[in-house]
């Protein structure tokens, strides 16, 4: 029996973020852990291009600003950003049910994982840049593994320009077993170490989050489509009037979470557990993200996901062993195409439940161990 520590985003404002370190937590506390506690990340150094403070950062979000001015898009914004207030909020006040303990928190364990999310995902701007305890370099930890870590959309040229490719094989290494959640991570892992890594799936989809949506209950709405995209991200005039063209056909309220658009009927603000029930109670979804798509598998909602050049391949790499790739939408595969098939669920949780297995199998592994 162990104490686990979970190095993840755990504390990023996001449903995906949120659900993906509880469902990891309990399939932990299943598979043999006595206790699981999180681990705080470690600051790092800023990588070039990917800075979140100093002059390049500032001047990149002044002509974010001034684009948004041009295109007479202030007052939405300001919207947005009271809007992400409230979620910002909602989404704290939980973390206590999380368990997570005042920042920051770095407790001695006997087994750290690190994952799942874009925990490996170093070339973007965060709060804690580039840190090789991400991939590893765990101080307080006895074992290190991961678990269905991702690079997002880090690619192994990336990491060559950066000349961060030495630091992070090195720290990869030191792990006891490697586990990723897609193929361009297997790619890396095995072009900087030599080691096969195991792909899992995402914790949230590996537990499945059965009772939790068995137990939700009914929502003040009926009769809508769920909207569930990162903040201000749907912008593209056609893509807003296909959006609300295809709700008015069908005669469906729009309802937003995770962001807020003038255009929609709804936004709404629901805690990370009460998010089971807006999906499960919607008649249809659409999704802008990784795990809005997840979210609409497992609650076995018909879905359409709107597939971001950046997100494709891992969106792709998660959608294709149930055949949903052709849920993504694209130049030849509109919403309405999309929505005039709907999805076999029985043939999709007959493909999931072996995939479920492995990763038991996986989590059970590095307890025996």
């Amino acid at each position: 029996m162990k104490k686990v520590g979970i190095l993840s985003m755990q504390r990023v404002i996001n449903y995906g973020s949120y659900l993906q370190a509880y469902a990891l937590k309990q399939l932990l506390l299943q598979q043999g852990a006595t206790s699981v506690e999180y681990i705080d990340i470690i600051r790092g150094k800023n990588l070039k291009g990917y800075q979140s403070s100093g002059f390049p950062y500032y001047l990149s979000r002044l002509k974010a600003l001034l684009k948004i001015i041009a295109a007479g898009r202030i007052i939405e914004k300001r919207k947005t950003l009271c809007f992400m207030k409230q979620v910002s909020k909602k989404l704290q006040e939980a973390w206590k049910e999380l368990g997570l303990k005042d920042y920051p928190y770095y407790p001695p364990v006997d087994l750290a994982v690190v994952g799942s999310d874009e925990v490996f995902h170093c070339c973007q701007s965060t709060s804690w840049g580039f840190t090789t305890q991400l991939y590893g370099n765990i101080k307080e930890a006895k074992e290190v593994v991961s678990y269905a870590a991702s690079f997002g959309g880090t690619k192994l040229q990336d990491i060559f320009r950066l000349g961060i490719g030495e630091e992070i094989a090195k720290s990869l290494r030191r792990m006891k077993y490697i586990s990723v959640r897609d193929d361009n991570s297997h790619k890396i892992v095995k072009n900087l170490t030599g080691r096969e890594a195991e792909i899992n799936l995402d914790p949230v989809l590996a537990y499945g989050f059965k009772q939790e949506i068995v137990n939700s209950g009914p929502v003040d709405e009926n009769n809508y489509i769920l909207l569930y995209s990162y903040p201000d991200r749907i912008n593209d005039k056609k893509e807003i009037k296909a959006i609300k063209d295809f709700a008015k056909r069908t005669g469906k309220k729009l309802i937003c979470v995770m962001s807020r658009y003038d255009w929609c009927d709804r936004a709404i603000i629901p805690t990370p557990l009460e998010l089971f029930s807006w999906f499960k109670n919607a008649d249809l979804v659409i999704s802008e993200t990784f795990h809005g798509t997840i979210f609409s598998i497992i609650t076995e909602r018909q879905f359409a996901t709107i597939g971001r050049e950046s997100a494709l391949p891992k969106l792709t790499s998660m959608l294709q062993p149930y055949g949903l790739t052709d849920r993504l939408v694209s130049k030849d595969n509109s919403i309405d195409k999309i929505f005039s098939n709907s999805i076999d669920y029985i043939g999709v949780n007959e493909k999931l439940g072996p995939l479920r297995e492995k990763a038991y199998q996986y989590i059970t592994k590095i307890f025996q161990s």
